[in-house]
């Protein structure tokens, strides 16, 4: 259903004869020669959510993944050791995540743990057509797709 939603979203911002050509068969070659020789798309590093800036950063350091408490000692080194507080107001403001993260990033908040189990940590992922919060156990794997988020600055 997102993928409609995005469809049509790019229909509009198009134009009626923009989108015409470009859905037209006739254009598939070229329009696949372009897309060729676009770099691949870069997961952002930074955003601002409701007037707050953010680094969008990864704990891995070369390892395909890393267990909970490994991942939580280098987000407290990066000074991105995020609680409840940011998680909602990620939350509030999730229309203002870039969409270019939905489906390819989890933001885990490694000092927002689960009530009454503190093994866990709350994570916000891409659900079909919002971001929402679920609890993953530390002591699994936090593979590649895992950011941490540092706050930055309120923006004026």
């Amino acid at each position: 259903m997102s993928d409609l939603r995005a469809l049509a979203h790019l229909e509009e911002q198009l134009g009626e004869a923009r989108w015409q050509a470009l859905i037209s068969s006739g254009n598939t070659g070229k329009i696949k020669e372009f897309l060729d020789t676009l770099p691949e798309c870069a997961i952002p590093t930074e955003m601002i959510l409701g007037g707050v800036a953010y680094d969008i950063l990864s704990f891995l350091r070369g390892e395909q993944s890393v267990k909970g408490d490994l991942m939580v000692e280098r987000a407290k080194e990066m000074g991105a050791h995020q609680g409840k507080k940011e998680r909602e107001h990620l939350l509030a403001y999730q229309d203002e995540i870039p969409v270019a993260l939905r489906g390819k990033v989890v933001f885990v908040f490694t000092d927002d743990r689960r009530p009454g189990g503190p093994e866990y940590v709350c994570c916000v992922c891409w659900d079909d057509d919002r971001w929402v919060s679920r609890w993953d156990w530390l002591d699994g794997g936090f593979f590649g797709r895992c950011r941490v988020l540092r706050r930055k600055s309120a923006q004026p």
